[in-house]
């Protein structure tokens, strides 16, 4: 069992869930502004 294939799904997923944060605390602060 490689762990060759983890930094590609980890990569995208962590980008992602970057981009989702950023974006539900963008919308928190908006909306509480």
């Amino acid at each position: 069992m490689s762990a060759s294939f983890l930094p590609a799904i980890f990569v995208p997923l962590s980008a992602i869930a970057a981009f989702v944060a950023m974006g539900l605390f963008f919308l928190y602060v908006e909306a509480d502004a």
